[in-house]
């Protein structure tokens, strides 16, 4: 990692450059260029067989280390190692030990009695386009909401972020992951319609607002936000088990944009197994082995305005020739291909069956200004939410318009209901019911007194015990006190911002 961080990288932005130029259209045998540059793609040296390699070498041992903390405190008494039951869980659950695990170890983590569970295999069509029971909404102004997918009625309102919430998904059936401004990420319950939204956990990330948040097999998340950086983190202890700063630390090229403004992280998903990607705007869609941390690929797929930028913009190679990667959604390929969406107009078709060969299929502007939302809505249709005031739907499989309806603010998302339908939220803080097959609107109401971020589907029969993993997966790299130093960090922060927020004073007004 070190050395493509320090690789020269110019013949990869000189590659990008050449081809940012080119039409928009990219027939599906070429490929996105730049992406075997030292500096633009982290290799491995073997074939890809499988995204199965084993465990991480332990950084635990059998038996816990004290803390410095422990060790200066003379009322502190240690567990006898044979005592000590919770590290004894560390242990078995893959955090602690003396060997790797091997690949049938590794394999056998990841076993649910539904071989096609949406914990390991989220990208199914059959989980992608299950009917959902519930809608959840995100918005700025600081709430969410649950609304039935099929009277529309609100249900339940979930009320303890204190930011703007940017994303949220639903976790194990019943409960929902949401991540905000408020550097943090929070576990819910649904519960009886009228009731509030009951708060199960918060999880203080780091002091930068969260913008995305992905579930894990084996109750782990990944989150990930303005401070450039992807953590996976346990759901039951709240620590960060990987840190994961290669947007921060590399990219596409050497330039100033790279090194001070980008690497933000906009979008995480889980694509199968131990396997996610990553979108961020240093114009890198990347793909990782959340067991190791390890990057398994890296690769621009969104190019830049090129020439329609007009004159003010060109030579300003973040708009010219580099986009960033806002969205991404599942095509029901089992993790297999997935879309991307950027701010200039395009739509990327990726194909992750070889992690180590991620590869553009097809590449189409979609809107006349940038594309802020994209889901998948149908076999083979996915839907796009455009600054330019539309949702259009299209035929993913060969770029086709099939339908395309204007929106009276700008549509931040689309949330798949059935075949003929879909609900969009977005800037005008409405939901809109809309039938894409007839062109009609079957209900459009306030859903929230500020923007709208997420429509969420939320199937409850995943709710089954099967599909889920029996024990905590706790594979790790990072360890007591980095572990949780960012969380400290953030609880700091945000202590200063409710500090200042209640001794507000106006300053144009006398001081006694």
């Amino acid at each position: 990692m070190a050395a493509a961080a320090t690789a020269d990288a110019s013949d990869t932005a000189a590659a990008a450059e050449e081809d940012a130029g080119a039409t928009q259209e990219v027939p599906e045998t070429s490929l996105v260029p730049a992406t075997s540059d030292e500096g633009l793609q982290v290799a491995c040296q073997t074939p890809y067989k499988s995204t199965f390699e084993g465990g991480p070498e332990h950084i635990n041992g059998m038996v816990r280390v004290l803390r410095d903390d422990e060790k200066m405190n003379p009322l502190y008494r240690p567990l006898p190692p044979e005592l000590d039951e919770d590290w004894h869980a560390l242990i078995r659950c893959g955090g602690a030990g003396e060997d790797a695990d091997t690949v049938e170890e590794q394999k056998a983590r990841y076993y649910t009695e539904n071989p096609n569970s949406p914990e390991i295999h989220p990208g199914l069509l059959e989980h992608c386009l299950a009917k959902p029971d519930i809608m959840i909404t995100t918005s700025m102004d600081y709430l969410m909401r649950s609304w039935d997918a099929k009277t529309y009625r609100q249900l339940q309102e979930f009320e303890g972020h204190i930011n703007f919430v940017n994303h949220a998904i639903q976790y194990r059936g019943d409960r929902i992951l949401s991540a905000g401004d408020d550097f943090t990420v929070r576990m819910w319950k649904i519960g009886p319609p009228g009731t509030p939204g009951e708060l199960l956990a918060t999880y203080w990330i780091c002091m930068y607002p969260m913008k995305a948040v992905a579930g894990l097999p084996g109750e782990r998340a990944a989150t990930g936000g303005l401070d450039k950086v992807v953590r996976i983190f346990s759901l039951i202890t709240g620590l960060v088990l990987f840190k994961i700063t290669d947007h921060r630390d590399f990219g596409p090229e050497r330039s100033f944009f790279q090194k001070e403004g980008c690497g933000a992280i906009w979008c995480l998903m889980h694509l199968r197994d131990n396997l996610m990607a990553s979108g961020a705007d240093d114009c890198t869609v990347r793909l990782w082995d959340i067991d190791t941390g390890k990057n398994l690929a890296m690769k621009i797929g969104h190019l830049g305005y090129g020439e329609d930028i007009g004159e003010p913009g060109i030579g300003w190679k973040l708009s010219e020739r580099f986009a960033s990667v806002l969205r991404m959604c599942h095509l029901g390929k089992d993790g297999t291909q997935f879309a991307t969406c950027s701010y200039d107009r395009t739509v990327c078709i990726w194909d992750a069956t070889d992690p180590r060969e991620l590869q553009v299929l097809r590449r189409w502007k979609a809107a006349e200004n940038g594309i802020l939302g994209i889901s998948l809505v149908g076999i083979d249709k996915i839907a796009t939410c455009g600054a330019c005031k539309a949702v259009k739907v299209w035929n993913f499989e060969t770029g086709e318009l099939l339908h395309e309806t204007p929106t009276r603010g700008i549509a931040g998302d689309v949330c798949y209901l059935d075949d003929d339908k879909f609900a969009i939220g977005g800037g005008d803080a409405t939901l809109r019911i809309h039938d894409w097959t007839t062109g009609k609107d079957l209900a459009n109401f306030y859903a929230h007194d500020l923007t709208i971020h997420y429509c969420v589907p939320m199937v409850l029969s995943q709710m089954d015990d099967r599909n889920w993993t029996k024990d905590a997966i706790m594979y790790q790299n990072v360890t007591h006190p980095e572990n949780e130093k960012d969380s400290k960090y953030a609880l700091e922060q945000m202590r200063k911002v409710i500090y200042n927020a209640i001794n507000y004073m106006d300053l144009t007004e006398e001081i006694p």
